[in-house]
């Protein structure tokens, strides 16, 4: 799929591209763990999502002396809805009650949600009999990957379904977003249109929150964020964001959906493995299971058989 330019990228950008998303945002639930441990976890993204927003916005506007509009922020700040607003707050309130590991099962949905939203709703290709048997073999390595975990529990009462359903509502949310973030009325160019719907997602973030703490009376204070969480939202900011963010933003511009898709499946095997050198967590035999799954489930989804 050729970019806007109408030329084919390279396969370095494409192969570093998907390292960026596959890994960088792999080590961001880890990083995510650290930096909700004593910042809210909406003012967090806020914060993450707005001042990496104004960084690239800033940087991209002195290299290409690009400007934006009017119109162009409007339609940025309803691509930002689905995939900050709603998506990222749900996943952070639910993980209150939810285990992230079921979170993060429910996470390695999202490939056919791209593939059958991608297909009915947007004029994507249909989904081939390989797609489906690659989901199939993700999903099941993911589920190795977090059966094995002791803080697995697949627990059935009321409050925790009704949650379990809301992190199966964020994937949607986010699968959507990252269609409708694909507008090209939002900025011809992928870095300034990506700075623009992070800007706007930081801003909904930061007021739902300023909402919240005006109803519970309870309001974030500056002096009981820890030196950790502090650093964690530093990296979300600049390797989560600015450079995963965009890298993903780019790659849905100029690759199939499902093929980007694919890093639902990496992620938490990535997440897994830096839980265990850096966070103190612990690798279970599952995963000598879940990472074949897994690699399979990606040869799967990006193989196109020659013509």
């Amino acid at each position: 799929m050729p970019d806007a330019s109408g030329k084919r990228p390279s396969r370095a950008a494409l192969v570093i591209a998907y390292l960026i998303v596959y890994i960088i945002w792999g080590s961001t639930y880890l990083a995510i763990r650290f930096s909700v441990e004593t910042i809210p976890p909406l003012l967090s993204g806020g914060i993450r999502f707005l001042m990496a927003g104004l960084i690239l916005l800033a940087v991209r506007t002195a290299q290409s002396g690009y400007k934006t509009t009017i119109e162009g922020w409007k339609y940025a700040f309803a691509a930002s809805i689905l995939p900050f607003a709603v998506s990222y707050g749900l996943i952070t309130t639910a993980e209150i009650i939810v285990p992230s590991s079921v979170a993060g099962l429910l996470v390695a949905l999202e490939p056919l949600w791209f593939c059958v939203i991608g297909w009915l709703l947007f004029k994507g290709t249909k989904p081939t009999k390989l797609h489906y048997l690659g989901i199939a073999f993700g999903f099941l390595g993911v589920y190795f990957l977090v059966s094995g975990s002791r803080n697995t529990d697949f627990s059935m009462d009321p409050s925790y379904t009704f949650w379990v359903f809301m992190l199966l509502l964020s994937g949607l949310a986010w699968v959507l977003g990252a269609f409708i973030s694909k507008n090209p009325k939002i900025h011809d160019d992928p870095f300034m249109s990506s700075g623009m719907q992070m800007f706007c997602g930081g801003i909904i973030l930061i007021v739902t929150q300023f909402v919240l703490s005006i109803c519970t009376g309870r309001y974030p204070s500056l002096g009981t964020f820890s030196s950790r969480s502090a650093f964690a939202l530093v990296y979300l900011i600049i390797f989560g964001s600015l450079i995963a963010y965009t890298s993903f933003l780019w790659l849905m511009r100029v690759e199939p959906a499902n093929r980007v898709a694919t890093h639902a499946f990496v992620n938490p095997v990535i997440a897994v493995f830096l839980g265990w050198l850096i966070g103190d967590e612990s690798l279970h035999l599952n995963m000598l299971i879940a990472t074949p799954l897994v690699a399979l489930s990606v040869l799967l989804m990006v193989w196109e058989p020659r013509k």
